[in-house]
Formats: structure tokens, sequence, C-alpha cells
């Protein structure tokens, strides 16, 4: 080997080893910057017989690993998003056994009946029995108001999320461009790449994906029903429908578990888009039917009433009307002739909300009727997903029981998800991660090399510098 050789060696092992240091430095710079992915070195043999080096930087990513923490991480998303939209509605409902629920409001009327069928003259009871149903209306009001105030919520949530999506895809997509003018270069395209990482963790919430890394060093990303949203420089919007909860991707429907769709059925996005176009129309159909359940069957056994005239319940004051029912449970309200506060009179809680003058005292006939309707099952609506024929009290503990059954499944997905998304985030942080001791261990090693390199130059400038004296 020659001198010049041994010279060129030396030189590229400390250029080598220079590289290193920085390397290793700016791991250690950016152990706590977010998205940041650690590099590693490698040192390769070039030229041949030569035995000069130099540096292969790679960053240390396991993209299986991050596509798992990215489809947890949806997961978590949908669930939240039920639980998030539905908290405070169910709050409003109460949960089975809760005093403030239909539910126990229909079986505090029901108690209400049973003590003035006892003694149908007493002003006392007439006047809790009043109370009771004012309180049964209140709640079936206050239920159906914050069932709505949950889809505007939802419907929001929506448009906010498809607004989030796009500013991602978009900056995806800028990325790409980016990526495609650095070529391949690791030392060019390593920040983009920890950008580019960053982005998809923030979409990962938002919606499941399929990402593919292209020849030109470009990600092209896909729904996982196949629906193209990002390639190279173009990024395809996203618009959203608050009311029905319809998704499109450019021209073509995502919409979640549509079977025409080609969408992602994880995610905030699939959460949202669900609740709106089946959970809360549901929600809001079995409300309505406990309501409609109230006003028709009172009025059946109302034998005071003549045709079109309302019951004890009514439709804002009107009778039930089939062609009305959406919205009913908002719009449930007492008969005003039962109200004395609104020129009623309480002798009809007991002689029927059509009476025209008193009764018997004595007489529970009518109240016994009254009875009777809570006492008999009647048909309901299949499409409420309750069941078709129950009493009104079962049939509002059911709607209690399953609506509070929707959040409690909800939030199970979501500690599943979460336990999930920690593992695979911890074991993304052991690969992708900067350990600063390590880091710091390296760099002994080194110091240890260049310190070897350093020698060997000293060395051959010893030795030239014999050879010229000798000449």
């Amino acid at each position: 080997m020659s001198i010049s050789s041994a010279f060129s060696i030396a030189r590229s092992g400390l250029s080598t080893t220079e590289g290193r240091a920085n390397l290793v430095a700016g791991n250690i710079a950016n152990a706590q910057t977010e998205g940041y992915v650690r590099r590693e070195a490698a040192q390769v043999t070039t030229n041949g017989q030569s035995g000069t080096v130099e540096l292969r930087i790679a960053r240390q990513v396991d993209e299986r690993l991050a596509g798992m923490s990215r489809n947890a991480s949806a997961e978590l998303g949908r669930a939240s998003a039920t639980s998030e939209i539905l908290g405070s509605y169910l709050i409003t409902l109460g949960e089975p056994g809760d005093e403030v629920s239909p539910a126990a409001r229909l079986a505090e009327f029901q108690a209400g009946l049973d003590l003035l069928a006892n003694n149908p003259s007493d002003p006392a009871a007439q006047n809790d029995l009043l109370s009771r149903s004012e309180t049964l209306v209140h709640s079936i009001n206050e239920a159906a108001i914050g069932l709505e105030a949950s889809r505007a919520q939802a419907g929001d949530s929506l448009v906010a999320s498809v607004a989030e999506v796009n500013a991602a895809l978009s900056d995806i997509a800028a990325l790409n461009e980016r990526l495609a003018l650095a070529g391949t270069d690791p030392t060019g395209t390593s920040g983009l790449m920890d950008e580019m990482n960053r982005r998809l963790d923030a979409l990962g919430s938002q919606m499941d994906f399929q990402s593919r890394w292209e020849a030109d060093g470009t990600l092209t990303l896909h729904t996982t029903g196949g629906t193209e949203l990002v390639h190279g420089e173009t990024a395809v919007p996203l618009s959203a429908n608050p009311e029905t909860g319809r998704l499109m991707a450019g021209g073509i429907d995502i919409t979640p578990n549509s079977p025409t769709a080609r969408g992602s059925d994880s995610g905030r996005l699939a959460g949202l888009s669900g609740l709106i176009a089946n959970d809360l129309p549901q929600m809001k159909l079995q409300l309505d039917e406990l309501a409609r359940g109230l006003v028709q069957s009172f009025e059946a056994a109302d034998a005071s009433l003549g045709a079109g005239q309302p019951g004890l319940f009514t439709d804002a004051g009107g009778a039930f009307d089939p062609a009305q029912l959406d919205g009913l449970a908002g719009r449930l309200a007492l008969n005003d002739s039962v109200q004395p506060d609104k020129g009623g009179a309480l002798w009809r809680l007991r002689d029927g909300a059509g009476a025209t003058f008193p009764g018997e005292p004595g007489d529970t006939t009518q109240l016994n009727a009254f009875v009777d309707v809570l006492e008999t099952g009647m048909a309901f609506d299949a499409a409420t997903g309750l069941s078709t024929n129950a009493r009104l009290g079962d049939y509002a503990a059911d709607l209690v029981s399953q609506q509070n059954v929707l959040r409690v499944g909800a939030d199970g997905q979501a500690e599943t998800a979460r336990v999930r998304l920690i593992t695979f985030e911890d074991n993304r942080s052991s690969i992708e991660g900067v350990n600063v001791d390590t880091e710091l261990q390296k760099l002994l090693e080194i110091e240890q090399a260049y310190g070897a390199n350093s020698q060997v130059l000293t060395s051959l400038s010893d030795m030239l510098d014999t050879l010229l004296a000798s000449v």
C-alpha cells in the first residue's frame, strides 16, 4: 500500500467519523422533538481494494408497526367520537334506575295514577298526579332537546374533522412535491420524511388509510376501501353532509358502512358519520315512539273525548297525527284542560281531558282505564331496535338502557384501542426514538476512532518528513 493510499484511507476515516459525530449530535439534540426518527449510520468500504470508507445514513422506521399504531389510533378516534357526542345527552337522559330518566318518571306517574284511583276526589292526590305528569313530559322534552343538541354537535364536529383531514392531505401532497425535488439522498429527505410521519400520525386518528411509497420517493394514500386520497402532488378534497353523515372524496362516496362506498370504517370521521346517519336517528325515533305511546294510548282510553280531541298527553296541544311523528318527543305537552293555571281543572285528571263537567267524586272508571293503559302491551316500530310489543314502562326502561349501552360499548372499545395504541407507540419509540445514554456511548467510540485515524495521519506525516530529509 502506498503512502498516498494510506493518506486517502485515513482521511476518509476522519471524514466518516466526523459524519458519525454530527449524526449522533443531531439525534441527541432532537431527542425530545415530536415525530423525529432516530438516524443510524453504517460505514461501508468503497472503491474496491482502496479501503476508503463512507457513511450510509438511514432513518430507523418500522412501517408495519407504524401502520398498526395508526390503525389503533383510528379505532380510538371512532369510539371516542361516540362517547364525546353522547356524553352530555346521556347525562340528561339518565341511566337505568336514575330518578331523572323518562323510565323512572313514567313509573312515578303510574304510581300517582294508582294513588289517585284509591282516592279520586282528593285534591292533594290530583295535584300530585299533575306534578308527576308535568315531570314526565319535561323529562322527555329535555331528552329530545339534548339529543338534538348532540346531533348538531356531531354535524359541526364532522365538518371540522373533514377540514382537518383536507389540511393534512394537502400538506402530504406538498411534502410529496418537496420529496420529489430532493431526490433519494437521505441527507436531504430525512427531515421531510419526519414531517410526513407527523402528518400521517395526525391523520390516523381521523381515518384509517393505506399508504405506499413510490419509486420517486413520494407517498400515495388510499382509504381502506381503495379510494385514492393523495397521489404525487395531488390531494383529493373530502366533503361532508352534516345532516346525513355522507362523506365524499371528490365524486366518490366514502361513507362508512355504506354498501357501495369505498371509504374507511375506522377513525373519527367514521364514528361521526355513523352517529349522524344511523345511531342518532334511531335514538330520536325511540324517543318519538315513547311520546307517541303516551299520546295515542291515553287518547284511546279517554271516554270523554270527541273525534279529533287531544287526550291527557298532546302533540303541542293537538291530537295525535301519524304524519307528524318526527320530533313528537320535543313537542309532547300536557293538555291545558287539566292545568288550573291555563284555565283547566284538576278533576279532569279523574274524569277525562274532554269532560265538560265534574263527574261523581268517587268514580274511578276513567282512572282505571288510564291505569290499564300502562298495564297493557302496545305495538312499537321495529325500526327502533327495541321490542315491537311492550308495556310503556318496559319500553321506556329498554330505551334508557340501550342508549346507555351504546356509550358503554364505545367506552370499552376506546379503552381497548387505547391500550393497543400505547403498546404500539412504546414499541415504535424503542425503534424510532432516541436513547440519549446509547448515543453518548457512541460518542466515546467515535472519539476513539477519531484519535486512531488522527494517529495514522500523524505517523504518515512523520514518514514523509523522514523520507524528504533523507533525500
